[in-house]
């Protein structure tokens, strides 16, 4: 049986960022959020830059397949923020999370860094398939805290693993999941999971058979919340495939920063400066 992923991509600035640096991608094998961060330190630059650099993944797999090839797209995406840093050293601070997951033949390969988190729907019930690398999440896993107090805890944002091109050898959480037609999966940028609960992504998710209405709904909950940071969901559909004719359907589709600044997210820098130096 041949399966693959129906999915969709949405973002929002929010309503308190005057811009994004939140990027998202799906394609035909591979989706994505990753979640800039660094403000004038350029986090929406982190944010494409990683997620262009991954999304070689949807047309190129190697024999080794996704289990082996996601984590090292992971680290090749640290490498290049590594290399622009070492370039522009203005750029020194910026930094991405990064969540992607590809699916190959009945399996999903799932990579993760930072907290943009991944949720799996299956038979209407939702679970978390990822585990914030934050310092929060660490004094729970230690007991230091209940896990119910993680999420008003007012150091939650304060996160221990980013991709940051640090060369300090960021590797990232994989996991491999039975892919099962029906499953509905959601990634998203801690925009959305700060502030809408569970249970109301849960409901959203299984309100609507359209992956594009529920990602409406949530950005509603969000902004409903008072979407105080931006927020990108991805939400993909497990289908079976009707023939060798939907391999080229989809065209991969970049949303947020990754889109806005296009193929050469570094070019912004140059920009920038250059105007700083009209200004002056």
């Amino acid at each position: 049986m041949s399966l693959r992923i129906h999915a969709v991509a949405k973002t929002h600035p929010g309503l308190r960022r005057s811009n994004n640096e939140d990027s998202g991608y799906v394609g035909r094998r591979l989706l994505l959020v990753a979640d800039g961060m660094g403000g004038a330190e350029f986090g929406e630059i982190a944010s494409a830059l990683a997620a262009r650099t991954v999304a070689y993944l949807d047309d190129h797999l190697s024999l080794l397949g996704s289990e082996h090839d996601l984590p090292a797209a992971v680290e090749f995406a640290d490498t290049r923020l590594l290399r622009a840093t070492e370039s522009y050293p203005n750029l020194v601070g910026m930094g991405t999370t990064l969540t992607a997951m590809v699916i190959d033949r009945d399996k999903i390969a799932l990579a993760h860094v930072g907290d943009s988190r991944a949720y799996l729907l299956r038979e209407r019930r939702l679970r978390q398939l990822t585990k914030d690398d934050s310092y929060v999440q660490m004094l729970a896993d230690i007991g230091s805290i209940d896990q119910q107090a993680v999420a008003d805890h007012p150091q939650r944002n304060v996160l221990l693993k980013v991709l940051r091109g640090a060369g300090d050898g960021v590797s990232a959480q994989v996991s491999v999941w039975d892919a099962v037609p029906g499953d509905r999966y959601l990634l998203c940028s801690d925009g959305l999971s700060d502030y809408v609960s569970f249970e109301l992504i849960e409901q959203a998710l299984t309100g609507t058979r359209d992956p594009g209405r529920a990602i409406d709904q949530l950005i509603d909950l969000t902004l409903r919340a008072g979407a105080p940071d931006n927020v990108t969901c991805v939400v993909g559909d497990v289908v079976q495939a009707a023939g060798d004719e939907d391999e080229d359907e989809d065209e991969g589709r970049f949303v947020g920063a990754a889109e806005e600044l296009g193929i050469a997210p570094l070019d912004v820098v140059d920009q920038k400066a250059s105007g700083l130096l009209k200004s002056a």
